[in-house]
């Protein structure tokens, strides 16, 4: 039986949304005339790094963190330093475990042509029936999961083959100009403890929404 000894470190970083550029003169230009470009900071932002011990089941205020079938949560992964929430029925012993994290809300009307991104990994997935999903609801009341509406949303998905384990790839950027009034952001992972090709892990890390 495979283990889930983390055999590799983090390879995808933050990418920051904005470059500054830094410009030299010399005695051609008053000071006043050198403006570097402007970063704004991230409208929303969470790396998962609150939590000091690896396994405790991710609790972040604000955060929902809710097991549809079977007892498996999200939680808090740990590994070289890097942190991250990470979701995986292997050896739960129950046949089906689906999690979800959820955000808190968001407000879309303080800034405009709002964009997301996220990164991902897996590890040991074998099958795209042990997957992870995105959704986005309005309606969500912060406590009833399953009767709130969600909004499927599509994004990259790391390979499914045993090379590219524990390697995060970036989920590509998603547009949420559309959106206005409060959102929140789901994340749902499939997985079972009973069946061998359904017991991978899926990890998540450095969620934010720029302009």
């Amino acid at each position: 039986m495979l283990t889930f000894k983390k055999l590799a470190m983090k390879t995808i970083k933050l990418v920051l949304t904005g470059l500054l550029g830094v410009v030299s003169f010399s005695g051609c230009s008053p000071e006043s005339d050198i403006k570097n470009p402007s970063i704004e900071p991230f409208a929303f932002y969470q790396d998962f790094t609150s939590n000091n011990v690896d396994g405790d089941d991710i609790n972040i205020a604000g955060w929902t963190n809710y097991a549809e079938a079977g007892t498996v949560k999200w939680e808090q992964g740990i590994y070289s330093g890097s942190k991250y929430a990470e979701f995986s029925g292997y050896q739960s012993g129950q046949a089906s475990n689906i999690g979800w994290l959820i955000s808190p809300a968001i407000n879309m009307d303080l800034r405009t042509g709002e964009k997301f991104a996220f990164d991902v990994a897996q590890a040991y997935v074998s099958s795209s029936s042990n997957s992870i999903e995105l959704f986005i609801s309005k309606d969500f009341d912060g406590t009833n999961v399953l009767d709130a509406t969600w909004k499927s949303v599509s994004f990259n998905k790391p390979p499914l083959d045993y090379e590219t384990r524990f390697d995060f790839f970036s989920s590509g950027i998603i547009d949420l100009s559309g959106y206005t009034g409060n959102i929140y952001l789901a994340f749902k992972v499939k997985s079972s403890g009973t069946n061998f090709s359904l017991d991978g892990t899926y990890e998540i890390d450095n969620i934010r929404i720029f302009n």
